[in-house]
């Protein structure tokens, strides 16, 4: 299956075949994958219901095909987790805008219902030349920012960062 039943999006493997092909066809100088999960979603579906939770994810599901624009790539990789690849971001300030405004898409998924998420970036080529290493990095950062107290986003940079000044 290519996409999502619940959300439309892109399933993973699709999605890692087309990031794959922007990487190694150039179509990108630039990039962020974003590694997206949805902190403590299981009690929104405990606590609202699984209609409601379903509601979130398609909402999530098109916000996040929203922020995708020229050549990128939008992913439910399964259950609360997303996948994102944005190329084209020229440089570090453009990567932290970016990473803001997505942030504040996800973050802002619902009026009624209390939702917060975390996502971990990776930046292409800084950070991999290939999907798996970016991949692995971007799924680094997401690992710490939810064990940092959930609901922010890092960017891998940043745990080199860390791991080199503490």
């Amino acid at each position: 299956m290519e996409q999502d039943r619940l959300t439309g999006l892109y399933d993973l493997s699709v999605a890692r075949e087309k990031i794959i092909g922007l990487l190694d066809g150039e179509k990108v100088k630039n990039g962020l994958l974003c590694s997206i999960d949805l902190d403590d979603f299981r009690e929104v579906n405990d606590t609202y219901g699984y209609t409601v939770g379903d509601g979130l994810l398609k909402t999530l599901g098109t916000r996040l095909l929203d922020a995708v624009r020229g050549e990128g790539v939008a992913a439910r990789i399964g259950g609360d987790e997303f996948l994102l690849f944005l190329g084209d971001v020229p440089d570090k300030k453009a990567a932290y805008e970016q990473a803001m405004q997505l942030y504040g898409v996800c973050m802002g998924v619902s009026e009624e219902v209390p939702v917060s998420m975390s996502m971990g970036i990776a930046c292409y080529p800084e950070d991999g030349c290939v999907y798996e290493e970016l991949a692995a990095r971007a799924d680094e950062a997401l690992y710490v920012s939810k064990h940092s107290g959930k609901q922010c986003f890092l960017f891998y940079e940043d745990l080199k960062t860390e791991a080199v000044s503490g």
